[in-house]
């Protein structure tokens, strides 16, 4: 019988994935911030260190979700959670909201 897995390609891939989703949200999510700066310091500032804090803690899971898939994959068990979905949809929720805050201002 095949295994249900490319041999360690699959997870990586998924991996990269994640890796480039996160870099690219912490861009957005950064360039947001300058552009508010433009209206209220103290909110640029809670804009970055939220992108960084959840990237970071992104990140983390990724990791975790990378180890667990693997470890799943190979004893043949069910794979996924949705810890790390629900967070970038928090992100993205968060980046769009400071975009329209600072359409609506300026």
């Amino acid at each position: 019988m095949l295994p249900p897995w490319d041999p360690g390609l699959q997870n990586e891939r998924t991996g990269l994935a994640w890796q480039r989703t996160l870099l690219s949200g912490l861009g957005i999510s950064l360039l947001v911030a300058r552009f508010v700066a433009s209206l209220s310091l103290a909110l640029a500032i809670a804009v970055g260190v939220a992108a960084v804090l959840g990237t970071a803690v992104l990140g983390w899971l990724a990791i975790l979700r990378f180890r667990a898939t693997h470890d799943a994959l190979h004893a043949e068990r069910p794979v996924g959670d949705a810890r790390a979905p629900l967070l970038i949809t928090v992100l993205t929720l968060m980046t769009g909201i400071g975009a329209l805050l600072y359409v609506l201002v300026e």
